[in-house]
């Protein structure tokens, strides 16, 4: 399916069901573990000992150096095949790394969970406080999503949403350092204690986003510098220059897409300007970041909501405020 749910995933959301439906409206005062419990994701993920392979002879051949296999417990299903150093992350460790950072009034609680592709990918996002970014009220948020074929490492990153429009604000692509990364390595589980301590300081990154759409939004902006903000975006997702004169089908096609996209840009920023925001770098980044979300490449919504959360489109929204605050 192109939204990722299968048969066998669940995925829960505050107060709405979303994904097309397909989702649990689950309660707001859940801890990670209770979530994972009452979701059905308190599976585990087992590791094969030893690949097998059938040759065109119809004879077999096994390895145990060549790599494993992981299996998901409950439904038997083979999620991938890695490498003989590969250490899964249990769904449990997981939300245990979620509950230990904070307690009592202070623990963020779970905004959604769930599991995508059949169990290959999971996810947490933790509601933290409300704040203002940029002048604009934002809701802030602290994803830790984990892949269980060898396709990712355990990501944990703080993320807010601008209540106005819903745009996902994830800091710009040079502060990569708001999130944190680690591969599946053996050692990873010795090092749970250090992640927890190291994903504590979730608050303080959320602290560094707030300064950096500070900075954008007391700057002021005029058309040329919106419109130069707009191309460079465009350019940079599309990946080559927009033609100014057209001299051929596809460079017409470039062009009109082009056209199409700054348009798009514009109207959101025209809109909210007219809802009193005011013309900074802040609000043309947000236009900008709205036409990545929502227009640039073919997505479906259910392919969109999925990118937004574990998939590439957190990168490109972060590359878009990166080239504004290089603009600064």
């Amino acid at each position: 399916m192109a939204h990722e749910i299968t048969t066998t995933d669940t995925v829960g959301i505050v107060a709405s069901k979303g994904w097309h439906g397909l989702g649990r409206e689950i309660p707001g005062n859940w801890t990670a573990l209770e979530a994972l419990e009452s979701l059905g994701l308190d599976w585990e993920v087992w590791e094969s000992t030893l690949l097998t392979a059938t040759l065109p002879d119809g004879s077999t051949v096994s390895s145990a150096d060549a790599g494993k296999a992981t299996v998901r417990s409950d439904t038997r299903e083979v999620l991938g095949l890695v490498g003989p150093g590969y250490c899964p992350i249990q769904n449990r460790t997981l939300a245990a790394m979620a509950d230990s950072l904070g307690s009592g009034d202070a623990s963020p609680r779970v905004d959604s969970a769930g599991s995508l592709a059949g169990g290959r990918k999971v996810f947490i996002s933790l509601r933290g406080e409300d704040t203002v970014m940029g002048g604009d009220e934002c809701r802030t948020y602290l994803l830790l999503a984990n892949s269980h074929d060898g396709s990712g490492s355990l990501r944990i990153h703080p993320t807010s949403t601008r209540v106005v429009c819903a745009n996902t604000y994830a800091g710009s692509e040079r502060d990569a350092h708001l999130g944190f990364a680690w591969r599946h390595t053996a050692g990873l589980l010795l090092r749970q204690e250090e992640i927890i301590s190291t994903v504590s300081q979730w608050r303080g990154r959320i602290y560094t986003m707030t300064r950096q759409a500070d900075a954008l939004a007391s700057v002021n902006v005029n058309h040329d510098r919106i419109r130069e903000l707009f191309v460079s975006v465009y350019e940079r997702q599309v990946g080559y220059s927009t033609p100014v004169y057209p001299s051929s089908p596809m460079e017409i096609r470039r062009k009109e897409r082009a056209v199409a996209a700054l348009s798009h840009m514009s109207s959101v920023f025209d809109r909210e300007r007219g809802i009193g925001c005011k013309p900074s770098m802040w609000l043309a980044a947000n236009a900008a970041s709205n036409w990545v979300q929502h227009c640039s490449g073919y997505q479906t919504a259910d392919e969109r909501q999925v990118s937004s959360v574990i998939g590439t489109k957190g990168g490109q929204i972060a590359q878009a405020f990166g080239i504004a605050a290089s603009m600064l």
